[in-house]
């Protein structure tokens, strides 16, 4: 046994032991499926048929992931049949139920490899379903595949038993993951896989692959901040705490850090000031918290949030400006524009983005961004900036849009001026402008230079202004568990804060609300004494959590916005402040 390990061990050192035999499988004649998807409910399958909410950023080619090689088929050139997807789930029921993949010649191996997820999996370890492998004497292997032991929900990035987490990704929805499983292979040809779908699941194959015994390698990524980001001059509390809070705001500005939870507040001030309670925010003589569940869950998307906070109602995960009885009801912005305010929406994420969608539009799936973008033309709003202008173009045009119109054409058409950048904006004549402006990541003061400019253009309106700002990147930070978002994010939104602060200050008529739409990441951090601009940080998930957000107020009426409160009490305030009804029907 020793001269064994010694020669293994000289074998190692000299690089001669063989590599692993695993070689991808070719899943071409059983897929049925893309991996994007550009309409969410159209039952024409595109991964799980929820619209933008897919796989579309799956690279394909050859990737090694957990170790294990796998073929990732291109949507472009599969003709759309690039994956397996199967269904038993009542919800998407007209999914195929069935794939067979034949492979070219027999193949031979001890293990074979998937690469998968599951949805809607039941957590009491339900069938998802069948795994059938065909060999060539005729004779056939079925394996069961379990929720809860052999794969994993694709939203929920945690592995389990035989389902290790080995690729992941923000989806610009949520952060969703792949997980490679194993099965033993009797040592014979291989002729065939075949897939069959369980019993209430969606199961989705993204590739396979059959070779020599490996052990899958799961997704590892010390946490640890490394950049260093700028953070606006301190303000005295004392003197902000002298300025009234009550009374009846002329202009509101509502502020929304996408993700921003407690523990992101205390990294990113951490960070910037070496201790916690530091940011501009924190020191706005209001505080309070906020309660994010959805009407369908403990835990809610931006969707279901930023309804609650556009529109002052509990709604379902995905919905938009939508009641879970699909009534639209108008939002605070609505209410505001036909008051005689002016109205704007700034967002560093996509226009079509949930929590921008939920002032300015109507739809039962956050993911139709093309009716969303059709919807925010109609709003005529002031001030319509952001990212992302795909939704807004037609495919002709580079753009997303099956039905041929331009958006943007459109906008032009009825007097809005196209900016894309801080210098178009300053140079615009006139209002109302719309735009699409990339580069807020590297910028972390673009923001509040952006808004600066937005509350002096809307502040000629003698009725008032209203307006929405989101922050996306907290969101992002969390997602994928990156410090350096989840410190710069909240820091573009202090920037943001102060300068709507001192906007406030110089005109003693404006509400400053500030609060998050959710928790992101489950972020705990503690001080770094021996490096203070490097707290220590540890994420706990992935995803969203329950978690409470923080609620910070300036101004005439801000004193309603303490203690813990409903998210959806806050526009609902923001509505009595100004006497405007809210909860009224869309009418079309």
């Amino acid at each position: 046994m020793r001269i064994f390990t010694l020669v293994l061990f000289a074998a190692l050192l000299a690089g001669r032991l063989p590599a692993a035999d695993i070689r991808p499988l070719d899943l071409s004649s059983g897929a049925n499926s893309a991996f994007a998807d550009e309409t969410a409910e159209d039952r024409r399958g595109g991964w799980t048929d929820q619209g933008a909410n897919d796989l579309r950023l799956l690279k394909s080619g050859v990737q090694t992931l957990g170790g294990v090689p796998f073929s990732i088929l291109d949507d472009g050139r599969s003709g759309g049949k690039s994956c397996i997807v199967l269904a038993a789930a009542e919800n998407r029921n007209y999914l195929p139920k069935q794939a067979r993949v034949e492979l070219s010649e027999p193949l031979s191996g001890r293990k074979l490899y998937l690469l998968h997820a599951g949805a809607w999996l039941n957590p009491k370890k339900n069938l998802v379903g069948r795994l059938t492998v065909e060999y060539a004497d005729g004779r056939t292997k079925e394996f069961r595949i379990r929720a809860g032991r052999d794969v994993a929900d694709w939203w929920s990035n945690a592995g389990e038993k035989n389902a290790v987490r080995i690729w992941s990704v923000y989806n610009n929805n949520s952060q969703v993951s792949l997980y490679g499983s194993r099965f033993d292979l009797d040592e014979k040809p291989v002729k065939a896989v075949r897939f069959d779908a369980g019993e209430d699941a969606v199961w989705m194959v993204a590739a396979a692959s059959i070779g020599d015994a490996v052990s899958l390698k799961p997704i590892y990524v010390k946490k640890e901040l490394r950049g260093t980001y700028p953070a606006p001059e301190p303000v005295d509390a004392a003197e902000l705490a002298e300025y009234p809070r009550t009374g009846t705001p002329k202009n509101i500005i509502f502020i929304i850090g996408d993700g921003m939870g407690q523990g992101a507040v205390k990294f990113a001030g951490l960070h910037a000031h070496a201790r916690p309670q530091s940011l501009v925010m924190e020191q706005l003589p209001v505080n309070g918290m906020a309660l994010t569940y959805s009407a369908n869950s403990p835990v809610t998307d931006s969707a279901a949030s930023g309804t609650a906070l556009s529109s002052g109602y509990k709604t379902n995960n995905g919905f938009v400006g939508m009641t879970p009885e699909k009534e639209a009801l108008r939002s605070i912005a609505e209410e505001a524009r036909d008051s005689g305010r002016s109205v704007g929406i700034i967002t560093t994420d996509s226009l079509t983005g949930a929590t921008p969608a939920a002032f300015s539009a109507h739809v039962p799936s956050r993911g139709m961004a093309s009716e969303i973008a059709a919807d925010q033309l109609g709003t005529n709003y002031q001030l319509l900036i952001g990212n992302g202008i795909r939704a807004y173009l037609p495919e002709a045009e580079k753009g997303s849009r099956k039905d041929g119109r331009s958006i943007v054409d459109e906008f032009i058409g009825k007097g809005y001026i196209r900016i894309d950048s801080l210098d178009s904006f300053r140079n615009a004549e006139k209002l109302p402008v719309f735009g699409f402006i990339d580069g807020w990541q590297q910028d972390t003061k673009l923001l509040s230079q952006i808004a600066a400019e937005a509350f002096e253009r809307l502040s000629a309106n003698p009725k008032g202004f209203f307006l929405m700002i989101e922050g996306h990147f907290p969101d992002y930070g969390g997602h994928g568990n990156n410090p350096e978002l989840s410190a710069n994010g909240p820091l573009m939104v202090d920037f943001t804060v102060r300068a709507a602060l001192d906007f406030a200050k110089r005109n003693n008529d404006t509400l400053i609300v500030v609060t998050a739409d959710h928790e992101t990441g489950g972020l705990y951090c503690a001080p770094n004494y021996r490096d203070p601009q490097r707290p220590f940080i540890h994420y706990t998930t992935q995803s969203h959590t329950g978690a409470p957000v923080p609620v910070f107020a300036f101004g005439p009426g801000s004193d309603r916005f303490s203690g813990v409160i409903e998210n959806i009490a806050i526009p609902s305030t923001m509505a009595e402040l100004w006497k405007l009804p809210l909860h009224r029907p869309v009418v079309k």
